[in-house]
């Protein structure tokens, strides 16, 4: 669900506030966020905390009647992803771990070192997603923010999935044959 609408919140803002009134955008998106929030209440804290960002940020969006607040969730967020980040790798549990719990994967002890260093890589993946969101909104164009902010950050990511999974291969290979 954070997934789908990280990447329909940019391009629904971005219509909406052609036809409406930024107050009653952040009106909607309060209700939205309210609804998705009460229906995340009893799982994890993970995934209510994005409906509490949204719930947050329309609220001052509307008290202060400044778009900029609505444009910023997005950096919010990858600010945030990024400290979950550092955090799984200074604790050494890195939030890799996480997804391969989920699907059931076991991994040897090099796999586990391997991953535990690429924490970093991907953390440094995160600060640029960052500095590239902060560039764009200083930019000030609805257009490069919108596309950013839905999609952009998304190639980003699996771009740098590639280049790790193209160095994962070549470093197990290389350490078998060392």
């Amino acid at each position: 669900m954070n997934l789908l609408i990280s990447l329909l919140y940019a391009p629904v803002i971005f219509y909406s506030l052609k036809n409406f009134e930024l107050k009653t955008v952040s009106i909607v998106i309060f209700i939205f966020s309210f609804l998705w929030f009460i229906a995340n209440i009893k799982k994890d804290f993970k995934e209510f905390i994005f409906p509490l960002f949204y719930m947050f940020v329309s609220i001052l969006a509307f008290l202060l009647d400044d778009f900029l607040l609505l444009k910023i969730l997005p950096l919010l967020i990858s600010s945030l992803i990024s400290i979950f980040i550092l955090y799984s790798y200074i604790s050494k549990q890195s939030f890799i771990f996480i997804f391969l719990e989920k699907i059931n994967k076991k991994v040897n002890e090099k796999e586990k070192d391997y991953i535990q260093k690429s924490t970093l890589f991907w953390f440094f993946v995160s600060f640029i997603n960052i500095l590239v969101h902060g560039y764009i909104l200083k930019l000030d164009n609805i257009i490069y923010w919108t596309f950013y902010s839905s999609i952009g950050w998304y190639l980003l990511f699996i771009f740098a999935g590639l280049i790790q999974f193209l160095h994962k291969k070549i470093y197990f290979k290389e350490k078998i044959h060392v």
